[in-house]
């Protein structure tokens, strides 16, 4: 088909083409007035207990490390953290992610890397929620090693390693929706108005086709 005849379609269905135009103008209509949303990222490592030998924390990581950054990010991410994180006073919407050296189909954990990730309707809001979040964190780090018996000497620590509390917009570019919005909309209405013609077409031609043979058979 050529375009020409996709404007003749979308002629003779005006009331298709209004209605693609009308659901197209409130998805431009609802991007533009969305609510900002702002997310706030923080990687946090986790490091063997302080020693009076000079050494580097980042050099090596234990099996204790690891578990302890899994076993964390597991309890974060179910129910009871999520409780927790709102008693304290966090309100925004968070992420909690294992670092994975492989994939979904196969991954690896092997390094005590947790990234944080925080959203909320306001830049104050996903900043207030991140460090009610890592408070949480550090809490609940040193009361499971309490009540397995460590000395306060001896506990596992963790480190802002990368990120910032500080939000920024998680929002794109309006321009990008608003082209991709149009796109949709003028595509769906083409072929909605190309289909409404073809039934059309076919319901026209049906009667035809049927009563040939019967004007044919009377004449004979």
């Amino acid at each position: 088909m050529a375009i020409r005849d996709f404007v003749v379609a979308l002629r003779r269905n005006p009331l298709v083409t209004i209605l693609a135009v009308v659901l197209t103008a409130l998805a431009v209509v609802r991007v533009e007035l969305a609510a900002p949303r702002y997310e706030a990222r923080t990687v946090v490592t986790f490091l063997t207990p302080p020693s009076s030998f000079p050494r580097n924390v980042y050099a090596s990581f234990t099996p204790a490390l690891v578990t302890m950054a899994e076993v964390s990010s597991r309890w974060l991410d179910s129910a009871d953290g999520r409780r927790a994180v709102r008693a304290a006073g966090g309100r925004g919407g968070f992420e909690v992610a294992l670092a994975n050296r492989g994939n979904q189909e196969q991954p690896i954990h092997d390094q005590p890397y947790l990234v944080l990730t925080v959203s909320a309707g306001s830049a104050e809001g996903a900043r207030g929620t991140l460090l009610k979040l890592l408070g949480v964190l550090n809490d609940r780090v040193r009361s499971v090693q309490a009540a397995q018996g460590a000395r306060p000497g001896s506990f596992i620590t963790w480190r802002v390693a990368a990120g910032s509390d500080r939000a920024v917009p998680a929002t794109g570019r309006p321009s990008r929706a608003f082209l991709a919005i149009l796109l949709i909309g003028g595509i769906g209405g083409t072929c909605a108005a190309v289909t409404a013609d073809r039934r059309r077409r076919r319901r026209t031609s049906a009667p035809s086709a049927t009563t040939g043979p019967a004007r044919a058979s009377a004449s004979a």
